[in-house]
């Protein structure tokens, strides 16, 4: 357990662009503006047909804490491009980004304090995300929350159903990230993260709102706050939903991992979910 941030470690901010032009220079000011200011972001551009490698490089040349990565490697699609990302990072801590949302300032710093307050060593795999503030293109509010009451869940119950580990929310350490290698990239990396850091070590949640998570289509998120909460608590995530369709590749990497006795019962409560 840390109880401070004198140290200063470095944390790797990743992020995946793909036809980003518009809104990738909120978030990259956003990363600027953050009160802890111990970063690299590493950006890889997964294709884009517009004018984002132009933005990214400009940002590169203004700060050195911004590393564009080059590579011949193509179109990987946006699973697989930050499970790419996380193989090339050497810091102690990871936090992925999504190139339309705006974090708030103060986001790493806390994500960082507490990750390192639930941790009792870097060897043991640590998650932290954060509740953020759902908002249209421009950044108006559309929902105050838009994880609520799931990320208070404790246990496997807050991923498996309802999944309240958001992607761009989340910051974990190496031990985690050693850990998410033997996962698939086929399966959405947020929703099985969380669920290693749960069974094998710690998993921390953020009630504030940490970002401002943008939604270009508000067609799906008519309806208020009490009644998503409502669907939500009765039913499969999406992510969960996903997994089911890659089964053998679940079976697979689940069981390539480590657990202790207790943890090897409640993957084969999740895996018999699938064969149920």
């Amino acid at each position: 357990m840390h109880s401070s941030l004198n140290d200063h470690p470095t944390v790797a901010i990743v992020l995946s662009t793909y036809n980003g032009e518009v809104y990738i220079g909120e978030q990259l000011d956003s990363l600027l503006a953050q009160t802890y200011p111990y970063w690299r972001c590493y950006i890889r551009d997964d294709g884009s047909k517009d004018n984002s490698i132009a933005i990214i490089k400009s940002y590169a040349a203004k700060d050195p804490r911004f590393t564009f990565i080059e590579d011949q490697i193509g179109n990987l699609g946006v699973v697989q491009a930050y499970f790419h990302l996380f193989n090339q990072v050497p810091e102690d801590y990871i936090s992925p980004c999504d190139q339309d949302d705006v974090w708030r300032e103060d986001k790493l710093e806390r994500s960082l304090t507490l990750i390192r307050n639930i941790e009792t060593n870097q060897k043991m795999p640590a998650l932290v995300h954060t509740d953020s503030s759902f908002v249209d293109s421009h950044l108006n509010i559309i929902r105050e929350r838009f994880i609520g009451k799931r990320g208070q869940k404790k246990g496997l119950s807050g991923i498996i159903i309802a999944n309240s580990v958001q992607g761009g929310s989340i910051l974990f350490n190496s031990a985690l990230n050693n850990q998410s290698k033997k996962i698939s990239a086929k399966l959405p990396y947020d929703y099985h993260l969380g669920m290693i850091a749960e069974l094998t070590g710690a998993r921390g949640f953020i009630a504030d709102t940490m970002l401002q998570y943008r939604q270009h289509n508000t067609s799906s998120i008519a309806l208020g706050d009490a009644e998503i909460e409502k669907k939500a608590d009765h039913s499969f995530s999406v992510t969960l939903q996903v997994s089911l369709s890659n089964y053998p590749h679940v079976k697979h990497d689940f069981n390539a991992l480590t657990w202790t006795e207790t943890a090897k019962k409640q993957v084969a409560d999740y895996l018999y979910l699938f064969e149920g």
